[in-house]
């Protein structure tokens, strides 16, 4: 047997809504800007696993949100030793001055970022590529190719 239904309320629940924030996207050239980086840069840290989080869409586009944006440099800022208000006082010091175009620092920071990615790939394509060296060089393959070679 089915229960009945409740009886209807005359008057509305109340119900609490959170207001979130507009979070404002950035392409890959205005994100780069913003952060004081080259776009190419951006786009290498992109590739390597790196760099800020970003947002992609059906298209393929791929954008950036300004939160995101503000969290990786507040990471750099971490990886080099400074604390909050070092950054705090660098973006305000940045902003009040409108500056706009390479930053010393996030430059700095990103390219060692990359360096880093760069140097965990390449360590690992070279164990790769010595481990198909060490398997061949056991191969009667590998002395046909060293005679070639001659």
């Amino acid at each position: 047997m089915k229960e009945p239904h409740p009886p209807y309320q005359a008057e509305p629940e109340q119900a609490t809504v959170c207001m979130f924030p507009l979070q404002q996207l950035l392409g890959r050239a205005e994100a780069a800007e913003y952060l004081g980086i080259p776009a190419r840069r951006l786009r290498f840290l992109e590739i390597f696993g790196g760099g800020p989080k970003k947002v992609s869409h059906r298209g393929g586009a791929i954008q950036f949100r300004k939160e995101d944006l503000d969290q990786y440099s507040a990471q750099q800022f971490r990886r080099a030793g400074l604390g909050v208000d070092a950054l705090s006082r660098y973006r305000s010091m940045r902003a009040l001055a409108d500056y706009k175009g390479l930053d010393p620092f996030m430059d700095m920071a990103s390219r060692d970022e990359l360096s880093q990615a760069c140097t965990y790939i390449g360590g690992r394509v070279g164990i790769g590529l010595g481990l198909v060296v060490i398997v061949l060089s056991h191969t009667p393959l590998s002395r046909i190719l060293f005679h070639v070679v001659r």
